[in-house]
């Protein structure tokens, strides 16, 4: 089985395709929406949602601290495709809605975290970017890659000049995987999106 890089960013869900008599005799049918209830504390952190179109949207809890969100169509190999949309919706909802999520340097996202006593967990990069950080010539293609200061490396399809440092999973969000379809629900504040 192909490499999840978005299992390893954010906390994992499990779901299973429902199977019935009309199913067995006509195929699957595709999840569109999902919810996870929430605790009541966070009532105001801002939260991104996938949507069925391959792409990232703000969204808000319900008064009964439900989220929803939508599947996307991604097959494993193919998540990196949906890392860079959220690297691109981060930086421009950031600049958008003045959230402090922007950094120009990996190390600097880094210490944007450790300066209000948060521990990054994880590091997103591009195979170029990930020859730098980890000093290896040839990382796997898409993968984990190895560890840096406590830090996942994870590898897979971001431009070169781009890269996400995240908190722990759990912090992170949350991604639920139906098949070939994957729904997710975002903690903006758990990420600093590097762009030089």
């Amino acid at each position: 089985m192909p490499f999840s890089v978005l299992s390893h960013l954010l906390h994992v869900e499990r779901h299973r395709q429902r199977i019935t008599r009309s199913a067995m005799a006509s195929g699957f049918a595709t999840p569109a929406l999902g919810e996870i209830q929430l605790r009541e504390n966070n009532a105001q952190e801002p939260l991104l949602a996938s949507n069925m179109r391959g792409t990232f949207l703000r969204t808000h809890k319900s008064r009964d601290h439900v989220v929803r969100y939508g599947f996307s169509a991604c097959p494993v190999e193919e998540e990196g495709v949906l890392v860079t949309e959220l690297a691109r919706v981060l930086w421009d909802l950031s600049e958008a809605h003045g959230w402090d999520l922007r950094c120009r340097a990996v190390v600097t996202a880094v210490e944007a975290f450790r300066e209000r006593g948060m521990e990054p967990r994880t590091l997103v990069v591009s195979s170029q970017l990930a020859r730098a950080v980890l000093g290896q010539e040839a990382p796997p293609p898409e993968g984990l890659a190895g560890v840096v200061d406590k830090m996942q490396v994870l590898v897979t399809l971001l431009p070169e000049n781009a890269a996400l440092v995240a908190l722990a999973p759990i912090n992170a969000g949350t991604c639920v995987r139906v098949g070939d379809n994957i729904g997710m629900l975002i903690r903006p504040s758990a990420f600093r999106v590097v762009q030089r």
